[in-house]
């Protein structure tokens, strides 16, 4: 049994054709600009969008536990530990506009793989297939490990999407089901890493090396992805280590990819009751964004775009 925070359907940048997203909760970092705040925690949560309330005090009236007495906005101090609760999200059965959700999921790999291949014409017409991204997939390594199992027995190509915080065993064990990874190296400077991430780099740089050497081996494709964040890791200096670092890697890489830094999600930390970080940061420009990757491109690794 895993916490699946949601499925994503028609996917088109989370790998090669058209793809299913499987997103898992549960992550040990807490990038400040992680555009999927629900997918952090390790447990079901309340996400309440004010802007589709109409008002309807069917929430006041069955939370048996007063977490909603002084209008629709939920108390997140009582609301924080619902999960536990014997009446859990109560305020979501009768939620008729659908403002309140619950983000999280108890299903099994056999339950993820019916939803999955109602798509597989369009796996086999586009040369697609699922993508497990998170959250961390690898902090469920359990079943992480038998939906891929499940995926392969089904023909369906996978991917998975890490920030290079799993165990190693761990990653020994899902190899040989996975065509594609897709991995985070954000920023070399261990102290800045921990700064804006929350977690040190010295595990990522292990596990990526580790995981470059077994590539070749299962023929999986290795991705080095990088987020782009302004005041973060946006410098020509910044790009060129972690180029210099992918490099030592070695033929295990297959490329990098750069991925500019967006607000997409700042409405997802509203509806959890949280502050979003870097309201006034704005997204790099193209310009500045082609100056990188030509780092990438002098650096003679591939430079690649999904």
């Amino acid at each position: 049994m895993g916490i699946v925070s949601n499925i994503e359907r028609y996917a088109l940048n989370d790998g090669l054709g058209v793809r299913t997203t499987v997103f898992l909760k549960g992550c040990p970092l807490r990038c400040r600009w992680c555009c999927n705040p629900e997918t952090q925690l390790f447990h079901k949560e309340l996400t309440f969008f004010k802007d589709e309330c109409i008002g309807c005090g069917m929430c006041a009236i069955t939370c048996p536990y007063g977490a909603v007495t002084a209008g629709p906005e939920p108390d997140r101090e009582i609301c924080e530990d619902c999960y536990r609760r014997e009446k859990s999200f109560a305020c979501v059965e009768k939620c008729y506009p659908g403002c309140r959700k619950i983000s999280g999921e108890d299903q099994t790999p056999e339950e993820v793989l019916s939803i999955v291949k109602r798509d597989m014409k369009f796996y086999l017409r586009s040369g697609g297939g699922v993508t497990i991204s998170g959250g961390e997939p690898l902090a469920q390594p359990e079943f992480l490990l038998e939906l891929l199992k499940k995926l392969k027995e089904n023909w369906i190509d996978t991917a998975i999407e890490t920030c290079g915080m799993g165990k190693r065993e761990d990653y020994e064990k899902i190899l040989p089901y996975t065509d594609m990874i897709f991995y985070d190296l954000k920023c070399m400077d261990e102290k800045k890493h921990e700064a804006w991430t929350g977690g040190s780099n010295e595990q990522i740089k292990s596990n990526l090396m580790y995981i470059a050497a077994l590539a070749p081996k299962y023929d999986i494709e290795l991705i080095v992805r990088t987020p782009v964040i302004p005041g973060f890791n946006d410098t020509e200096e910044d790009i060129r280590d972690i180029c210099g670092f992918v490099k030592k890697a070695g033929n295990g890489v297959s490329g990098m990819e750069l991925l500019p830094y967006h607000k997409l999600g700042r409405g997802k930390y509203k509806s959890l009751g949280r502050t979003y970080q870097l309201e006034d940061l704005l997204p790099p420009d193209e310009e500045k964004m082609d100056l990188l990757n030509n780092i990438i491109v002098s650096s003679n690794i591939a430079c690649l775009k999904f």
